[in-house]
């Protein structure tokens, strides 16, 4: 499945909108992803046809969810690895933050 940048751009920002408090509107999203409203018509097409957008409701689909934090998974790695930082080592393979700062992971039942 290939996506323009533009819509890989506004999956990850209508996945970071929809934690927000107030409403996802055509207007946010213009400002958020300083698209032109041609250019970010065109991208809500592009992806409520692939179905990963619910255009109407601008909420992502269950695969458009997937898609969008694998995309946001891959910016970040892209720039950890540009800046040389990596994870702490004693939280890189802990599943959930189950214990204190102190105290080293452990393996969970």
């Amino acid at each position: 499945m290939q996506i323009t940048i533009l819509g890989q751009r506004l999956l990850v920002t209508v996945l970071k909108l929809s934690g927000s408090r107030s409403a996802l509107s055509f207007a946010l999203l213009a400002r958020e992803s300083a698209a032109a409203h041609g250019e970010l018509r065109a991208a809500l097409e592009e992806l409520a046809r692939l179905g990963l957008l619910d255009r109407w409701r601008l909420r992502l689909t269950l695969a458009g969810l997937a898609m969008a934090v694998a995309i946001g998974a891959r910016e970040k790695s892209a720039t950890r690895r540009a800046t040389g930082s990596a994870p702490a080592p004693a939280l890189r393979h802990a599943p959930i933050a189950l214990f204190s700062a102190r105290e080293t992971p452990r393996a969970v039942a």
